[in-house]
């Protein structure tokens, strides 16, 4: 009988994951894993959770990359894994190993059969039966490698479902605060009804199994637009928008739906001054002496472009707030196909800062994004154009920022205005490029 090797008697396992972690710091690019502080490891949390969906405490990244001494070395869970892979462009871990273990292992099995200095030295024949010999183990190495590659290829072609066999249905897309929506699916072709697929609810939920007899209920307790996606293998095949919509603009206390808290009761505000003071933060149950978000939503459907359209609003956060060493704006603008958002910090923590137009998306690791920084402690105009896809960031007049994207994000179906503590927006307005339409 074989026994299966596993992660505590088998190193290659570690080498594998190894590898993965000095893929992870490359993407990060800051330092060297050894001289990451508490600040390095949740910025990686940060963005792997925004990529993955996947979130990780400092102690357990500390064990993965071998940084916290334990009794036996950690390895981690599948789905753990599956995250970290993703997180550096794999479809999943089984991917990863797949690609990784053989080309690192083939090359010096190789290496060590052909020996120059042995060949130039033998006799003629000698030379070339040792010739002979390594095309013939190359030859076989490439022949088992292109084998187990290929066998993956077919067997994840076969065990696919394609766009528009299956379909996510909501029975109820669109209603108010707070919203219990019903999901299930459509079959179109001969897809076997046992297979598992997974819903995707953004930052709104966990994800959740759903079969093609099983029905999917998901409560959501924030203003705004979800856009829910269906997936099957890790890939995408369906996208739907869930509204959870608002009777002109109203408070609450972000984005995230594990605390989220409404604020004033979601009555209407003046859009002239959005704000909530502290009183009313502390009666919706918030501990001010902790980090929050504070968020200000308008939803509701419209005709209006998400690709021509000018933004224009006046912005103000505090100074500072205990644990808050960055304040942050951002500007949403929710679309029936995509989203665009802006994240702003002041200049000293440009490193956070972030843009999400469509299917683009840059932060501050990748990319140097100080140029679109700002204090707001002090206010600042900000307007958002986009034009044909062609988008222009302004504040206070000053052009910060020109990007472009392909994907149309659709008619506008809400904004929303975050800030991470107390933060006024004043007079904020959208209107459509072609038909002069304000939302």
């Amino acid at each position: 009988m074989t026994t299966i090797p596993t992660p505590s008697d088998d190193k290659r396992f570690f080498e594998i994951l190894d590898l993965c972690c000095k893929k992870i710091e490359e993407k990060m690019g800051t330092k060297p894993i050894a001289d990451w502080r508490s600040p390095d490891y949740n910025l990686l949390n940060s963005q792997l959770g925004r990529q993955t969906k996947v979130y990780l405490s400092e102690n357990t990244l500390k064990r993965i990359f071998g940084r916290l001494k334990t009794p036996t070395r950690y390895y981690p869970q599948k789905a753990t894994r599956d995250a970290l892979a993703q997180f550096i462009g794999y479809r999943d871990w089984q991917e990863f190993e797949l690609i990784n273990r053989f080309a690192p292992q083939v090359a010096p099995a190789i290496q060590q059969e052909i020996k120059v200095a042995d060949i130039e030295h033998a006799a003629p024949n000698e030379k070339l039966s040792k010739v002979r010999t390594s095309k013939l183990i190359i030859g076989v190495a490439i022949f088992i490698l292109a084998v187990a590659v290929g066998g993956f290829i077919v067997f994840n072609q076969i065990d696919q479902v394609k766009p528009g066999e299956v379909s996510l249905i909501c029975e109820n897309p669109n209603g108010e605060v707070p919203h219990t929506a019903i999901f299930k699916l459509s079959r179109l072709g001969n897809v076997n009804e046992d297979k598992q697929f997974t819903i995707n609810f953004m930052d709104e939920g966990p994800l959740k199994t759903i079969t093609a007899n099983q029905e999917v209920v998901q409560f959501f307790k924030n203003p705004g637009v979800v856009h829910v996606r269906l997936f099957y293998k890790n890939k995408a095949i369906d996208t739907i928008a869930v509204s959870m919509q608002t009777k002109g603009w109203v408070a609450n206390s972000g984005h995230d739906s594990l605390s989220a808290f409404p604020i004033a009761r979601l009555k209407p505000l003046s859009k002239q001054k959005l704000f909530v003071s502290a009183k009313q933060l502390d009666s919706a149950g918030i501990n001010l002496s902790k980090p929050f978000m504070i968020g200000f939503s308008n939803i509701h459907t419209s005709n209006i472009s998400g690709d021509n359209f000018l933004f224009k609003c006046q912005l103000k956060t505090e100074e500072s707030r205990p644990g808050i060493a960055c304040m942050q704006a951002s500007i949403f603008i929710l679309g029936s196909e995509g989203r665009h958002r802006v994240l702003m910090v002041k200049p000293s923590c440009s490193a956070f800062s972030e843009y999400n137009f469509s299917e683009l998306q840059v932060n501050g690791t990748s990319k140097n994004l100080s140029n679109m920084s700002y204090d707001f402690s002090a206010g600042g105009n900000v307007k958002l154009l986009v034009k044909n896809k062609k988008v222009s960031l302004f504040i206070n007049d000053k052009n910060l920022l020109n990007t472009t994207y392909d994907k149309s994000i659709g008619k506008v179906l809400g904004v929303k205005i975050l800030f991470n503590g107390i933060g006024t927006a004043a007079s904020p307005e959208l209107s459509d490029l072609n038909t002069g339409e304000s939302y």
